[in-house]
């Protein structure tokens, strides 16, 4: 059962994200989060927040699956983590109606970088990069990152591997022609429709 007890903590300067405290906890939703930062409590643990673009809501969770809220001003309380997720799902509408859409717009030179979690379901760098190079229809997602006080940016790139394997690909953009890829996997049916439209635009 979660400790009821409220635990103090404090953000902490860290620059790199930490992505797989969410991948392991929301595999299928990474994409909807952006990464704000890491807490420190006072017993030692270190949480990694995650803020939902859509529902404004946030995840605190710990490296070991735990998951925690935030009790104004400064305290962190354990929660349920099915229930967590409950809770900062539960205004999602028709997630298509969130996108925009990148049309052969790509960038000759672009530059792109993986982070850790880009390889977790199996998929190798060279297998999600053939997609990238190769995808003329990205789908963009933008929001309001308060504390950089910027937006973040998420692009999913749609298309085969070299062994024509449906993948999804999805990456930060942290400049015009800067990419990190954050996660990749075989084809969920939630982009199959986008999928099947992405593929007229498929660079050969």
């Amino acid at each position: 059962m979660p400790s009821r007890q409220a635990i103090r903590g404090r953000l902490l300067k860290v620059d790199a994200p930490e992505w797989e405290p969410l991948l392991n906890f929301a595999p299928d939703h990474v994409d909807d989060f952006m990464w704000m930062g890491t807490v420190q409590l006072t017993d030692g643990t270190r949480l990694q927040v995650y803020k939902h673009y859509w529902t404004r809501s946030s995840l605190h969770l710990a490296a070991d699956g735990r998951a925690f809220v935030f009790v104004p001003k400064t305290r962190y309380e354990e929660v349920n983590p099915p229930w967590l997720l409950m809770r900062v799902l539960r205004q999602l509408v028709d997630p298509e109606l969130r996108y925009s859409v990148r049309q052969n717009v790509w960038p000759e030179e672009a530059r792109i970088t993986f982070a850790r979690s880009a390889t977790r379901h199996r998929i190798s760098r060279e297998r999600s990069l053939h997609v990238v190079e190769h995808c003329g229809f990205q789908i963009v997602k933008r929001s309001w990152n308060r504390v950089n006080s910027g937006v973040d940016q998420r692009v999913v790139f749609l298309g085969d591997d070299l062994e024509r394997v449906p993948l999804e690909v999805i990456a930060a953009e942290r400049d015009e022609e800067d990419f990190l890829v954050i996660h990749a996997m075989n084809l969920r049916d939630r982009y199959r429709g986008l999928y099947e439209e992405a593929r007229s635009w498929q660079k050969r």
